[in-house]
Formats: structure tokens, C-alpha cells, sequence
């Protein structure tokens, strides 16, 4: 296979790998990102994606913010391919809730909307959001579309569970919604919401300027790392490693 940018050359001590998928004969590796290596790559993947998908409002040149430089943990979807060299597959950040007054998630800037009961009553610090979700095809390696981010789905809730972490937010385009929900991953759409995202923020055109709108979802930790390994083992050849 020929290198490209997506190509990573780990060294030991680098990803912290949480969940192995078993996809068409070969094994996706999901986990932790936990070197600046590691973490730009996730950074410019997501700028790759979303400027092709045309996420970004004209003449933006970088993706990057404030919550990039707070508690936030970034995972990664690799697929190997030889010793400690693999091909990025997808990404995700994870941010984490904090518990000083004021603090919101990027779905609450984004949104107009009240916190559905079940997580009303959660601590800040105990809920996490997940964004900047991104999946890329591989040339000649045929893997299905939803395993990468169901691998990451997993290495999320495995990661957040020892850290007290119980539930969490995320906004997703509602199709791809439909399709997990479809799968029996427990995400939850509130409503109602109001899009109030500006329409010359930088990710304008993710919420403004596509026909699938973007909703806003909260999941329970106990109810969706079940659910997901659950749809891991349906999903056409996919399964958990150990």
C-alpha cells in the first residue's frame, strides 16, 4: 500500500489501544490517542474530511477551538499494517464536563435546548461530548461503513466508564442517527432544539448548508457500551477482538 498522510508510525508507549474490531479478515485497533503525534494527526484528519464534505465556512484554514486546548481526549481508528505503522481510518475528541459555573458543551453553544431528565440531574463533570466523529475509505481494502465509528463508540465508552464518567452529548446528522438507532446503539434525540449555531461560525456549512440537519443526542453510559457491543457482533462482518 502506498503511504499517504493518513499513514502513522507509532513508536512503543504510543495509543493506548481500548477495543480491536475484526473487520474482512483484518483487525481495526480503536483507542486513546495519548502522544502530540497521535493527537495532530486526529486534528488534521478532521480538517481533511470536513473540508471536503464543505463543513467550513470559505477561506477557513484551520480547525481549532477553544475546547482543543482544555480537557479534551482525542481517539483514534487504525488499521495496521506493519510493524507499529497503520493507516488512520477515523477519529473522534472527547471533551470532558467541568464542573465550574458557566461551563457548557459544544452542543449547548450550538443549540437552544433543555437537558432531558436523565442527565439533568448528572453533574457537569460527569458527562463528557463527543465531536468531530470522522470515518475515511481505505483504497482497495474493503471495510464497511459504520465499523470504524462503532469501533470508536466502543474505545469512547470503555475509556469514560472508570472515570465516573456517566453520560454524554453529541450532535450527529440525523441519518447517520436513524442508521446506529437502526443497529440498537441507545443515542436519544432531544427534543426540542433550536439551531442557533451562527451562520458565519467556522463550521457553518455542517449545520446550515446541507440537507441532512444535525440534531443533538445524549446517551447513558451503562445503556450504550452494551448496545454498541451488541452491534458490533450484527453488523456483516464485524466482531470484538479480545
Amino acid at each position: 500500500m502506498r503511504a499517504t498522510a493518513r499513514d502513522l508510525h507509532l513508536c512503543p508507549g504510543e495509543m493506548d489501544v481500548l477495543t480491536r474490531i475484526r473487520a474482512g479478515g483484518r483487525e481495526i485497533h480503536c483507542g486513546l490517542a495519548t502522544t502530540r503525534h497521535e493527537r495532530a494527526a486526529a486534528q488534521t484528519q478532521r480538517f481533511r474530511v470536513y473540508e471536503r464534505r464543505g463543513y467550513y465556512r470559505p477561506g477557513l484554514h484551520t480547525d481549532r477551538d477553544a475546547y482543543d486546548n482544555k480537557a479534551t481526549a482525542y481517539f483514534l481508528a487504525l488499521l495496521p499494517t506493519g510493524h507499529r505503522t497503520g493507516v488512520l481510518l477515523g477519529s473522534a475528541r472527547v471533551i470532558l464536563g467541568d464542573a465550574r459555573a458557566g461551563f457548557r458543551f459544544p452542543a449547548e453553544h450550538a443549540f437552544e435546548f433543555e437537558l432531558p431528565e436523565p442527565i439533568a440531574a448528572i453533574a457537569a463533570s460527569q458527562r463528557v461530548e463527543v465531536t468531530r466523529v470522522v470515518a475515511e475509505p481505505v483504497q482497495g481494502i474493503v471495510i464497511g461503513g459504520l465499523q470504524t465509528p462503532l469501533g470508536l463508540i466502543q474505545a469512547i465508552s470503555d475509556y469514560v466508564r472508570p472515570l465516573g464518567i456517566r453520560c454524554g452529548l453529541s450532535v450527529i446528522k440525523r441519518r447517520f442517527l436513524r442508521v446506529l438507532q437502526g443497529l440498537g446503539v441507545r443515542l436519544h434525540e432531544i427534543q426540542p432544539a433550536r439551531l442557533v449555531y451562527p451562520n458565519d461560525g467556522p463550521v457553518a456549512g455542517y449545520y446550515h448548508r446541507h440537507t441532512d440537519p444535525v440534531v443533538p443526542v445524549y446517551w447513558l453510559v451503562d445503556e450504550i457500551a452494551p448496545s454498541v457491543e451488541e452491534a458490533i457482533a450484527r453488523y456483516p462482518g464485524t466482531n470484538a477482538g479480545d
